[in-house]
């Protein structure tokens, strides 16, 4: 059996790779080809499982919420959570599979905020707020849950806001998509959606009772966002090589590369009673007897080490001098690539260690960590560009927030 759940579209999907320039790091994700239009889940509800499974929607969610929260921390407002309880008591039970109200749920509506003459309703931020409950339903419950719950509400709602006052400065500066290039894009999307099938793009739209006209609308919208953004945040984020070079060298303790250690070790327990430690002490006079006669090292280990690695020869991979026994580092740090220990008494154990090599501390090339450098500056930048863009907009706009 088919059921859908009664979410609205949210406006682009790939708004996320704009909106948020902290994901949004590499120059050819922005071409418009790749711009989406909404946040429309379907679900497949299957009696005899009692499973939910997505249906192909018309775009793949991407995670909005989570990806730009740091643009969006709010202090908690009380008259909202009374809201919330009723709110979000609709998809809690899209996400309680057994339930047969989440089938028909209840509308609930009213609105969240407006920005000039725009209306953005709860059922808008509903929408958006749609592929990350799952999630949290899965990982929290009780009051953690109602807490997350609100904030994933207030992000959804700014985000709605911030996209609302993009499409507003695209219309003010007298910006416009003509209707084949949003026709095209409809077309893309049924063709990689929907296997190119019509029919199941108009049922889909039906099921969420969405006209064609309007959803056309709101994917001219989207584009208009993604376009404006490409050109007011991505294009203008642009790091010279100079600054790059300048970081690294400033920062260079961050590309350290620790020093490291191969070594091996020769382990005998000493036993518990004074008999049994006078003969592994024997014992290990014996083996230092055989190393330095020119035995190999790795093969003693084999046949007289008690340690967890004496099949392995003693041997330990690379390792850092802070992963290795605290105890053992004096030794260690006295020894040459090549060389071994004496007998090393240590608690209960007699040791005999050996340092197979070393790698000095170095750092790594600038050449190697140039294009990690400049994609976190260019993320940075972004993100300053975009929020002193969004401060400008909310101090030219009418924006209203309902509780």
């Amino acid at each position: 059996m088919l059921t859908f759940s009664p979410t609205m579209p949210f406006n682009n999907v790939d708004l996320p790779t704009f909106v948020c320039p902290t994901i949004a790091t590499k120059p050819e994700r922005y071409t418009t080809s790749s711009l989406a239009s909404s946040f429309i889940m379907f679900k497949t509800y299957h009696k005899t499982t009692n499973r939910i499974k997505p249906l192909p929607s018309l775009f793949s969610p991407l995670p909005l919420l989570s990806a730009c929260s740091s643009f969006y921390q709010m202090k908690t407002q009380a008259p909202i959570r009374k809201h919330l309880l009723i709110l979000l008591s609709i998809p809690t039970l899209h996400y309680a599979q057994t339930s047969q109200l989440a089938k028909q749920p209840i509308p609930i509506d009213g609105y969240a905020a407006k920005v000039n003459e725009t209306i953005i309703t709860r059922s808008d931020v509903r929408s958006a707020m749609a592929s990350i409950l799952p999630q949290l339903y899965r990982r929290f419950q009780g009051a953690a849950l109602e807490q997350q719950l609100e904030q994933a509400y207030l992000n959804a709602r700014e985000q709605l806001i911030d996209q609302a006052l993009i499409v507003a400065d695209f219309e003010s500066s007298g910006g416009q998509i003509p209707d084949y290039y949003v026709k095209n894009e409809i077309d893309r999307i049924i063709r990689d959606r929907f296997n190119g099938e019509t029919s199941q793009f108009e049922e889909t739209l039906a099921a969420e009772q969405i006209t064609y006209d309007d959803y056309l609308e709101k994917t001219r919208r989207n584009i208009s966002a993604s376009m404006l953004i490409q050109e007011k945040v991505n294009q203008r984020a642009r790091i010279s090589p100079e600054t790059i070079r300048i970081t690294y060298e400033s920062k260079r303790y961050d590309y350290l590369i620790p020093e490291k250690i191969r070594h091996s070790i020769i382990l005998l327990h000493c036993g518990s009673t004074p008999e049994e430690r006078t003969l592994k002490t024997e014992t290990a006079e014996q083996v230092l007897q055989k190393i330095e006669a020119g035995e190999d090292f790795n093969t003693l280990a084999q046949e007289f080490s008690e340690g967890a690695r004496a099949d392995q020869g003693g041997a330990f991979p690379w390792l850092q001098l802070k992963d290795i026994d605290p105890s053992l580092h004096f030794h260690l740090n006295q020894l040459k690539t090549g060389q071994h220990s004496s007998i090393v008494t240590n608690e209960d154990r007699l040791l005999i260690l050996k340092v197979d090599a070393r790698r000095n501390a170095s750092y790594q090339p600038f050449s190697e960590v140039r294009e990690a450098i400049k994609e976190n500056l260019t993320t940075l930048e972004r993100e300053r560009l975009y929020k002193n863009w969004m401060k400008r907009l909310k101090e030219e706009h009418y924006i209203r927030r309902y509780d």
